[in-house]
């Protein structure tokens, strides 16, 4: 930031920004582990966080949540240094930057279409010189202003990251310029929306699929960007292999219902 900007800097602080597990993890050479929250229940996210994941993926795109109860699963995360990367509903620039505010450390922001969609959610998600992201500084992220100002600045566009989602064919022929711009910190293939706009709902091991899959992990290594998706157990060494450094495995959702219905077939078992 110049000198000469018109407000006057906070001098540093002894309080900081939390740095983000994700990316320290990512830094190390190492692959960012994932689990995903359907329910929007702050003992949901203190239990998986116990886990040990590096980060909590919330979502307020397909969920009811509110930003009241996404505010306390952050917090709940934070108990365990555990990342959150919360998926923002495609609205105005309040809500993209208030899950930033109230301190998750991811964006994923959904159905990315080309580089100028790109550029959009870049300007708004990244602070100037990298974007023009709208600043306050009162917020859990800045730690209700005690983080200086201008350190707060720097470290939100370091320690701070929005993945964005390749969900659709028409983003492919724009994949590399979107991969390539500043700022752009994620390239995260969704398997699920593809499949259905490339007429195979479903069928996420379609050899299309694969290729596009494969596809999306070159390009943002190539860029030196994180390279992001959804897998299941069996296939995490096939996906690191192929580039894949941040993984989404299993869900909340996904872990009840089959404790549920694992539970009534030792019933119906039982009593013949």
């Amino acid at each position: 930031m110049s000198q000469t900007q018109p407000y006057a800097a906070t001098p540093p602080t002894r309080f900081r920004m939390r740095p983000s597990r994700v990316l320290r993890t990512i830094r190390e050479g190492k692959v960012a582990r994932v689990l995903k929250l359907n329910i929007a229940d702050a003992k949901i996210a203190e239990i998986f966080a116990a886990a040990q994941p590096d980060a909590l993926w919330l979502c307020m795109e397909h969920t009811s949540a509110t930003w009241e109860q996404v505010e306390h699963q952050i917090r709940a995360a934070k108990l365990y240094d555990v990342d959150t990367l919360l998926r923002v509903s495609r609205g105005s620039y309040s809500d993209y930057i208030r899950g930033y505010e109230m301190d998750a450390t991811g964006l994923i922001v959904p159905h990315i279409m080309n580089a100028e969609d790109a550029r959009k959610v870049r300007d708004i998600t990244k602070f100037a010189p990298l974007g023009k992201r709208a600043v306050d500084g009162g917020n859990s992220d800045a730690q209700f202003t005690r983080v200086g100002f201008l350190d707060y600045l720097k470290t939100a566009n370091e320690e701070r990251f929005a993945c964005y989602q390749i969900e659709d064919p028409e983003a492919m022929e724009h994949l590399e310029a979107i991969a390539e711009m500043d700022g752009v910190d994620c390239l995260f293939f969704g398997p699920g929306d593809y499949s259905v706009a490339s007429g195979i709902p479903g069928e996420i091991q379609h050899d299309e699929i694969k290729a596009v899959r494969k596809r999306v992990a070159e390009v943002a290594r190539k860029y030196g960007k994180i390279a992001a998706t959804v897998t299941n157990r069996d296939l995490i060494g096939e996906y690191v292999d192929m580039g894949y450094n941040l993984l989404s495995v299993g869900a909340d959702v996904i872990a009840l219902a089959n404790y549920a219905d694992e539970s009534m077939a030792a019933f119906d078992k039982a009593l013949g």
